[in-house]
C-alpha cells in the first residue's frame, strides 16, 4: 500500500504544478469537505455532498459527475483547498478534472479541477471499496 501512496503523491504533485495557479505562499480562499460514492465500468458516475467554508460561513454543496477510464465501486471522503474564489457565486459550475485513484479495500486519490470561472480545487481523497481510476472527469458542484 505504501507504493500506491507514493504514486498518488507524485501524481498529485504533478497535477498541482501543471495547474499553473499555485505559488509557494498561495493560501486557499476556501476549504471543501465532501463525501461521495462512485461506480464505474469504463464510464463512471459520482454523487455526494459536503460543506464549503468560505469567508467564515459554511455552505452545503452537492456533487455529481462523470469519469472515463474508471473501474469499480468506492466511497470516498475528501478534503480540498479552493483557490481563485473571490465571490461565492463563482463556485457553482462544471469543473474539468484530472483524477488518479486506487482502492483495494482502502486507498487514496488526488484530483485537480477548474471551473468556467477560474476557480481551482485541489482535492485529496481517502477511499473504501474496489476501484481504479486514471481519468479525465466532468464534475458539477453546486451550493444547495
Amino acid at each position: 500500500m505504501r507504493g500506491i501512496g507514493r504514486f498518488v503523491a507524485v501524481i498529485a504533485t504533478i497535477l498541482t504544478l501543471s495547474s499553473g495557479v499555485f505559488a509557494e505562499d498561495a493560501k486557499p480562499d476556501a476549504t471543501l469537505e465532501l463525501t461521495q460514492t462512485s461506480v464505474a465500468l469504463v464510464i463512471g458516475y459520482t454523487w455526494g455532498g459536503g460543506t464549503l467554508t468560505f469567508q467564515g460561513k459554511s455552505y452545503p454543496v452537492e456533487i455529481d459527475g462523470f469519469s472515463f477510464l474508471a473501474l469499480g465501486v468506492a466511497q470516498a471522503k475528501a478534503s480540498a483547498e479552493v483557490f481563485n474564489l473571490k465571490r461565492i457565486e463563482d463556485f457553482n459550475g462544471t469543473y474539468v478534472a484530472g483524477s488518479i485513484e486506487g482502492t483495494l479495500g482502502a486507498g487514496a486519490g488526488a484530483t485537480t479541477m477548474r471551473n468556467q470561472n477560474g476557480v481551482v480545487i485541489q482535492l485529496f481523497t481517502t477511499t473504501e471499496g474496489l476501484n481504479l481510476k486514471l481519468s479525465p472527469e466532468g464534475v458539477r458542484l453546486n451550493i444547495k
